[in-house]
């Protein structure tokens, strides 16, 4: 059974046999382009990146870095972007900025990739994927898209936890195009209307092969049949898409490839706000790169990789354009999210209904610590999250801390950020110790 081990692939093994019926990508547009619902229904996206978003200075100064704004309050909308954070600048009005949250113990270094999206004691699933399997788009085996990083290696340093399983992203944004919509005239299999049970053809063949297994082999098998029932109940329930739906083919290129390192991830970013746009999934998970990332960015320099960087192992300019860059990917993202239709609402762009939460897998780079964590939320949420009526927000949430941290003093645990996230969209978190939520961030 360790065909089973690719659902998709066998499921368009069936789909070539006649027992699942593909869909043509035209027909797939047009059936997007029939209806909507006119009923916002928020999407959220986590946008990872890592090594920090130099909250300290070059020198090493605490709280003395380039990301949080500065004001003169704890709670205001009258604050001055820094250096770094003014690459968002365009988006200032539906930001909220947080500032006093801790991951972990604080001092993980690299491993804050194992909880950054999750629980304090690394037992539960991370919040994109609790979000992802109650928040259902049109295609509920597209739960929780999971994207990047192209910078991957053994490591395997990924930020999304389906429990105490790691997932593994799909780091060609071309396999991921193809792994959403298809490719060719197979776009998405659904299991044709008129069918018999999926193991209607061959269930003799499943029940002589019981007759000959242990107890445990027929466990085992039944699992495996179980889960390729679930995937084709999941193709059965997918409905239309309800919205202008332009699912273009991203181009091909190397992932590893500095030289082509802005291109995949603009083909990250274009794959996601399109399923997203086209109503598939309501919740998706970028991870730019990964703890440590060895990939040169050119523009940035042409020697030293991005990790070296954020260590300052090199000059103090190169280390600030470093940290542009990421957080100007996020900006590319906003942007692209601008450029689509909601898909319930088309009179609104997707940004107008959904949530983009900027974060890392630690604070600073070069101390490698997790406390005076750097968090955005930023779009319109459907007009739900808290930023400031249209000015921006800065909202320092110290106050309802937890701990008090040696060095950064009172901080607030970022499950506890997820936990309220959580219940803003109707969910709960599984989460153990305090998941009481912050108050005052969504409304």
């Amino acid at each position: 059974m360790s065909f089973l081990k690719s659902r998709r692939r066998f499921l368009q093994t069936l789909a070539g046999a006649s027992i699942l019926t593909p869909l043509s990508l035209p027909g797939l547009a047009r059936i997007a382009q029939a209806s909507t619902t006119g009923q916002a229904k928020t999407k959220v996206v986590f946008f990872v990146v890592p090594d920090g978003l130099a909250t300290d200075s070059f020198q090493g100064g605490f709280n003395q870095g380039l990301w949080f704004p500065k004001a003169n309050a704890l709670d205001t909308s009258d604050f001055i972007l820094n250096e770094i954070s003014q690459e968002l600048a365009d988006y200032r009005s539906q930001s909220l900025y947080l500032q006093g949250i801790i991951l972990g113990l604080g001092n993980s270094g690299h491993n804050g990739w194992t909880e950054v999206l999750r629980d304090k004691n690394k037992q539960y699933s991370s919040i994109d994927v609790v979000l992802g399997n109650a928040l259902l788009g049109t295609d509920p085996s597209q739960r929780s898209i999971f994207s990047g990083p192209h910078a991957s290696d053994s490591t395997n340093w990924f930020v999304s936890w389906d429990g105490k399983n790691i997932r593994r992203p799909e780091s060609d944004p071309k396999l991921l195009f193809e792994n959403i919509f298809g490719s060719g005239n197979q776009v998405r299999a659904k299991a044709a209307t008129n069918s018999k049970h999926l193991f209607d053809p061959i269930y003799s063949d499943i029940k002589l092969l019981r007759s000959k297994l242990s107890v445990t082999e027929k466990q085992k098998l039944d699992i495996h049949l179980d889960s390729v029932e679930q995937v084709v109940s999941d193709m059965e329930a997918t409905i239309p898409t309800t919205a202008e739906c332009n699912p273009l083919v991203v181009d091909e290129n190397p992932i590893m490839s500095a030289e082509y390192r802005n291109n995949v991830q603009a083909s990250h970013h274009q794959v996601v706000a399109t399923t997203l746009s086209c109503g598939i999934s309501r919740v998706a998970t970028i991870q730019v790169g990964r703890s440590a990332d060895q990939v040169v960015i050119k523009e940035v320099s042409i020697n030293a990789n991005p990790h070296d960087l954020a260590h300052r192992y090199k000059s103090e300019q190169e280390w600030i354009d470093c940290r542009k860059w990421y957080v100007r990917q996020a900006k590319l993202f906003l942007d692209e999210l601008s450029r689509h239709a909601d898909p319930d609402v088309p009179s609104d762009s997707l940004l107008d209904h959904t949530l983009v939460v900027l974060t890392s897998e630690m604070s600073d780079g070069a101390p490698e610590h997790q406390y005076n964590q750097p968090m955005l939320l930023v779009g319109g949420m459907s007009g739900r999250l808290k930023s400031g009526q249209g000015n921006g927000r800065y909202y320092n949430i110290q106050e309802y801390a937890d701990r008090n941290h040696w060095k950064a003093g009172q901080q607030v645990d970022q499950q506890r950020i997820w936990a309220t996230l959580a219940e803003a969209m109707g969910v709960s978190v599984p989460y153990d110790g305090n998941v009481s939520t912050v108050p005052n961030i969504f409304s």
